[in-house]
């Protein structure tokens, strides 16, 4: 019995000696650096909403994405771009105007790290979870807003 406390004590010991070690000297790479990507196109009825819950969520929910959020318009014909450079004023939002023959070479240039959700066939509400998903996964911080002067 009095073997199994010590061995218990020194379990416990070990943690406590790792914890204090992660806390004084983190580790840079700890959480790789992942983007979310939405492909639109004539997406005017859906993208503000959309826009607008995932930074309420983030901002209830203290949650950020550690790499970009990015947009990219496939060649909308109604007020899509227009609504997503009123977004992406307000919010830290990447938005870029693609064809659909340059987003395969656009896409490349992105690694392994980026979640692409496609707004032209996903249907609102799962790219919504989807998202949410995968802001859980990221350690807590605040959305990034800009700031009006």
């Amino acid at each position: 019995m009095d073997a199994l406390l010590w061995v218990l004590a020194l379990v416990g010991l070990w943690y406590l000696v790792s914890s204090i070690w992660r806390w004084l000297f983190p580790s840079k790479s700890s959480c790789p650096e992942i983007s979310l990507l939405f492909l639109v196109k004539d997406n005017e009825e859906i993208v503000e909403g959309l826009f607008r819950q995932l930074a309420l969520d983030c901002h209830f929910r203290n949650l950020s994405l550690p790499g970009r959020l990015m947009v990219f318009d496939l060649g909308s014909h109604d007020r899509t771009v227009a609504i997503l450079r009123g977004l992406a004023r307000e919010y830290n939002i990447y938005l870029q105007e693609v064809t659909l023959s340059q987003l395969g070479e656009v896409l490349v240039d992105f690694g392994g790290g980026t979640l692409v959700l496609d707004m032209r066939t996903l249907p609102v509400q799962q790219a919504l979870v989807q998202a949410r998903h995968l802001l859980q996964r990221m350690p807590p911080a605040p959305w990034p807003v800009r700031q009006e002067d």
